[in-house]
C-alpha cells in the first residue's frame, strides 16, 4: 500500500507517523497537480484539509483512485460561510468524490452539517513531544495567535499590560507589538516546536472557537502548565496520542 498526502505541515506530520508504522507515504503541496502517470502508483490519495484536493479531484475521478479527506479546522468554517457558488460547488464535488471523510473534532462535523464521516484527530508525535528538564532562568508565557479575532489578541495584550513583569511570547502573529514584555514569533517549524515549549513555563490559549486543538496537549507533554479558555488542562485524551490513533487510521485506510 502506498499513500500520497496532499497538504502542508499536517500532511507531513501524519505521513511521518504512518511511515513509522511501516506505511509507504509521500507528500506534495496542494498547489502541485500530480502527473497522472505518477498518481497511478498510489493506492490512496489523502487530502489534509478540504481545499487540498480540489485541484486533484478530476485526476482522482479519471483514474478511479480511492481518496479521503481530513477536515482539520478553518476549512470547515470557510465551507460553512462561503457564498461563492462556484467555489462551494468545487468543494462539494471533492467531498462527494472522496471515499471517506474524517474530522479532527465532533464540532467540525456539526459545522459541515453532514452525517458522513468519522472523528479521527491528527495525533501528537510522542517521539518528539516529551517532558525534559529545563535549566534556564524563569520562563515566560507562550500564546498562539495566527488570527487576531479567533485567537483573541486583545485578551493577551490586556494580560501583558496587567502583568508587566511577565514575559509573553506570541506565536503566529504577523506584526510586531509595541509592549516591552511582548515578543512576537511569526512562525516556527514543527520539528522545532518542542524546543519552543521548553523555553516557556505556561501555555495560554484563548479562542472564540478552536477547530484543531493539538497545541495544549503538545505543551502538556513537554511539561508546561496549560490554560485553555480559562480552564486548566491536566490530562491528555488517549486519541491524541500517536500510538493509540495511528493503528485505527491505518485500519480505515486499509478498508478502502
Amino acid at each position: 500500500m502506498k499513500i500520497l498526502f496532499v497538504g502542508t505541515d499536517n500532511a507531513k506530520i501524519l505521513a511521518q507517523q504512518l511511515q513509522y508504522y511501516g506505511i509507504n507515504a509521500d507528500v506534495i503541496p496542494p498547489s502541485k497537480i500530480p502527473n497522472p502517470f505518477s498518481l497511478r502508483k498510489y493506492s490512496v490519495i489523502y487530502g489534509i484539509y478540504l481545499m487540498a484536493l480540489t485541484r486533484t479531484t478530476p485526476l482522482i475521478k479519471l483514474l478511479n483512485k480511492k481518496s479521503l479527506i481530513h477536515i482539520i479546522g478553518s476549512d470547515a468554517y470557510r465551507y460553512a460561510k462561503t457564498k461563492e457558488s462556484i467555489k462551494k460547488m468545487l468543494w462539494k464535488l471533492t467531498l462527494n468524490t472522496c471515499n471517506k471523510i474524517l474530522y479532527v473534532t465532533k464540532e467540525l462535523k456539526q459545522i459541515m452539517k453532514t452525517k458522513k464521516g468519522k472523528i479521527i484527530p491528527i495525533p501528537i508525535d510522542t517521539r518528539i513531544f516529551k517532558k525534559q528538564k529545563y535549566h534556564g532562568e524563569k520562563r515566560g508565557i507562550l500564546y498562539y495567535c495566527p488570527d487576531p479575532e479567533i485567537y483573541r489578541l486583545e485578551w493577551i495584550l490586556g494580560y501583558a499590560k496587567k502583568h508587566p513583569k511577565e514575559t509573553v511570547s506570541i506565536l503566529g502573529h504577523p506584526h510586531q507589538i509595541r509592549l516591552p514584555n511582548v515578543k512576537v514569533i511569526r512562525s516556527m517549524p514543527y520539528h522545532e516546536m518542542p524546543e519552543l515549549y521548553y523555553m516557556h513555563r505556561r501555555l495560554i490559549r484563548m479562542t472564540t472557537h478552536d477547530g484543531y486543538p493539538k497545541m495544549p496537549y503538545e505543551a502538556l507533554l513537554c511539561g508546561l502548565e496549560v490554560s485553555w479558555n480559562n480552564q486548566r488542562i491536566t490530562k491528555i485524551p488517549a486519541e491524541m496520542l500517536m500510538e493509540k490513533t495511528i493503528p485505527k487510521l491505518i485500519s480505515i485506510i486499509e478498508n478502502l
